[in-house]
């Protein structure tokens, strides 16, 4: 788990130094802009229509809009990212393992069931 998680946050440092963003804006448009909208336009492909990508950079735009400070806003998102981690905590985890199994391994388990869907549909005989 370790290593998953310094992985992850070396890539995140590394684009974060090649785009002028911070580490938790990065964190901010990966985990909550970027990977949902590749689910919502798997959504679309998989029902054939365009309401889900639409809906959501509506969804997105908007929000942009009427936030101030994007920076100030990702440190509190990401903040609050951190706390529902640590909530894992009284299970016995601890938040590298919380991060790696929530942002790691359950978007990759959603990748391969919206991919498997979208483009590998069972044909009936």
């Amino acid at each position: 788990m370790n290593t998953l998680f310094e992985y992850t946050y070396d890539i995140l440092m590394w684009i974060s130094e090649h785009t002028g963003f911070t580490y938790k804006e990065i964190n901010i448009i990966i985990w909550f802009i970027i990977i949902p909208l590749s689910w919502m336009c798997l959504l679309d492909k998989i029902y054939k229509q365009r309401k889900f990508t639409i809906g959501f950079s509506v969804l997105v735009i908007a929000s942009l809009l009427f936030i101030p400070d994007f920076t100030k806003f990702s440190d509190w998102l990401f903040q609050k990212s951190v706390d529902f981690l640590n909530l894992f905590n009284t299970f016995g985890s601890n938040y590298v393992a919380s991060s790696v199994i929530i942002c790691l391994f359950i978007p990759i388990g959603i990748y391969v069931v919206l991919i498997r869907k979208a483009f590998f549909k069972k044909i009936n005989n």
